[in-house]
């Protein structure tokens, strides 16, 4: 599987930011846009980020078997208008769902490959999940991931805003169906169907709906796409990734 993403990066990038920093902290915003995005080179799209999600599949009972895990791709959308990047859009790249885990494991390998793993050193590092869950089958996948490929070949998750909150399901709901409201669309699905038709279905603590509402539900909250300038935004390994 190929890549379709690219970096594009300022050619006067740690120039850019310095300025972008001052001017932030002149006009008081806490925010500021960082010196590089990501472009799909299929379509032209470009992204100021992207982020992965993954959800295990669900207990198995005897009278059900249980509905399939769920990991998916979300693209923020960076706009050639002149708008507030804080505002961005979300769009829903990729999706895949299995009952079994190493298969869905698997799966996230793939997607993160296709879209820009490596590019630089944060690009879907993690995803938000449940890092609870069939710890010993991640610690293992892991384990022979890391002695074939090092560490950064390991599948690290870690959990979404309130992901310890007893009403976390009812949380990310309300954050995901408040971005797909015909008022106020800011959730793209694409061509995507499976959430989709999982948000049409609708079942208590589907997997698809909380791994892709936990991750909406991050993004609103921490506009992780910008940098916060009370913050170093770049240390020396991402200074140099930079001025590449």
């Amino acid at each position: 599987m190929t890549c379709k993403i690219e970096k594009i990066t300022n050619p006067f990038a740690w120039e850019l930011y310095q300025a972008r920093l001052d001017q932030s902290i002149v006009t008081g915003k806490p925010l500021i846009e960082r010196p590089f995005h990501y472009e799909n080179t299929e379509t032209g799209q470009l992204y100021y980020d992207l982020y992965g999600c993954l959800a295990w599949p669900s207990e198995v009972s005897d009278k059900d078997e249980g509905m399939p895990g769920y990991a998916a791709v979300v693209g923020i959308i960076k706009s050639k208008k002149d708008e507030k990047p804080e505002n961005a859009l979300f769009q829903l790249l990729t999706e895949t769902e299995s009952k079994d885990v190493p298969t869905l494991l698997n799966n996230c390998i793939k997607l993160r490959i296709e879209y820009g793993f490596g590019l630089h050193p944060t690009l879907l590092q993690a995803w938000f999940g449940d890092p609870e869950r069939f710890v010993t089958t991640l610690a293992l996948y892991n384990e022979k991931r890391i002695a074939e490929g090092g560490d950064k070949a390991a599948v690290l998750i870690i959990p979404p805003d309130d992901f310890y909150d007893t009403k976390r399901f009812d949380n990310y709901v309300r954050s995901l169906r408040s971005c797909i409201m015909p008022a106020n669309t800011r959730f793209y699905f694409g061509k995507n169907e499976i959430l989709k038709n999982r948000l049409r279905e609708f079942r208590d603590k589907d997997p698809a709906v909380l791994g892709a509402g936990g991750l909406v539900h991050s993004l609103l909250s921490r506009c992780e796409w910008l940098d916060q300038t009370r913050e170093n935004a770049f240390n020396v390994e991402e200074e140099e990734e930079l001025v590449q």
